[in-house]
């Protein structure tokens, strides 16, 4: 969309939207993501009037959904690495290396740290401002945070693929 000359991209813009608008007899449903909502303005956000959504990292259901879907995806199998905190990507990321370096999952696990933990404070920050503002994309209802204390870790915790 984007051209160097000034009101370029601006047509190339609307040139689209008249496409989509023409092809979906205008009904269309506009689904956009970003990291840090803050940054777009109150008049922007208010235009997604079927919800906004907070994305919180996967509970252990979730997690387990995901691992089945990489494991599969790669032909990977074994004993499941303590994912506590981890995100689908970093879940994707471990059975991607595994198979490509032909490690166990545990052995790859070794290279991965999670974003709940190398941005923890950035985590932590966006769930409180999410708090009570937007719908939580995990559960029926609002996103609510509740910070809780870590459990303690006695030693590392493994997991069989259940197939």
């Amino acid at each position: 969309m984007q051209n160097a000359m000034v009101g370029a991209s601006g047509e190339r813009l609307r040139a689209a939207l008249k496409v989509v608008d023409a092809v979906t007899n205008g009904r269309s449903l506009w689904i956009a993501t970003c990291n840090s909502i803050g940054t777009l303005p109150p008049e922007l956000r208010r235009r997604f009037t079927l919800g906004t959504f907070f994305f919180d990292l996967p509970s252990p259901e979730e997690r387990g959904a995901i691992w089945k879907i990489y494991t599969e995806k790669y032909g990977v199998s074994g004993e499941l690495p303590d994912d506590d905190g981890w995100t689908g990507a970093e879940i994707k990321e471990c059975c991607r290396k595994a198979y490509r370096l032909k490690l166990t999952l545990m052995e790859s696990a070794e290279y991965i740290v999670p974003v709940s933990r190398s941005a923890a404070e950035q985590i932590k920050t966006l769930r409180q401002q999410a708090s009570g503002k937007f719908i939580s994309a995990s559960y029926p209802g609002v996103y609510l945070f509740q910070e809780s204390a870590p459990a303690p870790r006695a030693g590392r915790a493994f997991r069989d693929i259940q197939n």
